[in-house]
This record gives C-alpha cells, structure tokens and sequence, in this order.
C-alpha cells in the first residue's frame, strides 16, 4: 500500500486510504447507478481500476447527484470497489439545475477525456523513468503489450507494406497521407492524431484490428 511520507490521508474506507476531497463515506449499497448511462465498463478495465484504488488510494470520489439520487461520475469506481470487496465509498453530493444537465455532465465525464490525444514521445519518456525506478507501468493503465505497440510508433514510419497501410508527412504542408491499397486520403497533421487515436481507443492497438477499424471507417 503506497502512503504520503508526512502527510495523512483525509479518512480510510475499509482500509484504503481517502486522498480526495468528499463529503461522506457511503456504502456501497446505498449508491445507485444511473440507469441510463451509456458507457460501460468491460471486466479488464475495472480490474485496472480496483489495482489503481489499492495502490494509489481515493484520487477521486464518486460523484453522486442531489436531484436524481443517482450516480453521475464513478460508476467503474463502484464496481472497481465491490471488486475490492469494499463496503465504503467516498462520495461527493453535487447540485444540478435540471436532469439534462446532469445527464449532459455524466456523458461529458467519459467523452471528454475520450478527445485528449497522446503525445507518445513524452509517453515514452515517462514509461522509461518508471521503468527506471522499477515502478509498476500498469498503474499508468497501460499493458505491456499495448505499451509495445504504441510506444514501437516512436521514430518509426506509419508505413507498413504488410498490412497494406503506410502514411508520409507533407512536411511543407504539415499534410499526412494515408494509403490503404490503391485508396488515398489527406488529412492535416492534427487532424490525423486525432483520427488515429480515437480509432485505437476503440479497438485497441493491435496494427491488423487498426488497420481493419480504417478501413470500415473510409468505407473500402
């Protein structure tokens, strides 16, 4: 279990430390999560999840509406606590105007952190100083495997005869083209990272489910 050297947690729920701000420990039991959220939580990411609690502590509370009674942030933290087989939550009680807005924040909790794009030279640069001080990459939330994969990008040409895909910078421009067979396609730079990063947060890093997940999306 990972302390503060001189500084003490605000509160312990069954043991765990509590380092974020929060209103009330609540059981587990009490909490209800909304019935119409639409992100789900696959069984590898809540394992992610309860690891970071156990490590790091409460960072974050579970955010929980005054107006519905339901849960509006956390809901993998939840599950990541019952998978710690807690029996206290932090929570955070929030007011909100009307549903819409507290349905417009519980979606904008999950898609906005989806938008962030990864600068993988300082990723690297940052995996290495962890790796250098013999601390657990997996905490960061990232695999062996899909930091192989990612971090294999640095320095490397988007180019890859075998799967049909490759990429060159316009470096004039500032333009990437992406080639799939005989099919071309320009995009800006920024438009690029962006693209690239929101279709291997959907399937993965995995060059042949990319490269798939490419072609579904230009319709080849």
């Amino acid at each position: 279990m990972k302390t503060e050297t001189g500084v003490k947690a605000k509160a312990l729920a069954d043991g765990v430390e509590v380092w974020c701000s929060f209103d009330k420990l609540v059981p587990v039991g009490d909490l209800r999560p909304n019935p119409r959220n639409p992100n789900t939580h696959p069984a590898k990411q809540v394992e992610l999840l309860a690891k970071n609690i156990r490590y790091f502590g409460w960072r974050h509370p579970i955010t929980v509406s005054r107006l519905s009674g339901c849960i509006v942030a956390g809901h993998g933290r939840l599950e990541a606590a019952k998978a710690l087989g807690m029996q206290i939550v932090p929570v955070d009680y929030q007011d909100f105007a009307s549903e819409n807005d507290e349905m417009a924040v519980l979606v904008a909790d999950n898609r906005l952190a989806e938008l962030a794009t990864t600068d993988l030279n300082t990723l690297e640069s940052v995996i290495k100083d962890l790796k250098v001080a013999d601390f657990d990459t997996l905490l960061t939330g990232f695999e062996d495997s899909d930091l192989e994969s990612l971090l294999g990008q640095v320095g490397e040409s988007e180019e890859d005869a075998d799967a049909g895909e490759s990429a060159d910078e316009d470096l004039g421009k500032g333009d990437v083209t992406i080639a799939l067979g005989l099919y071309r396609f320009k995009l800006t730079q920024e438009e690029y990272l962006a693209w690239i990063d929101s279709v291997k947060q959907t399937v993965g890093f995995d060059k042949e489910s990319v490269t798939k997940e490419l072609r579904n999306r230009l319709g080849i």
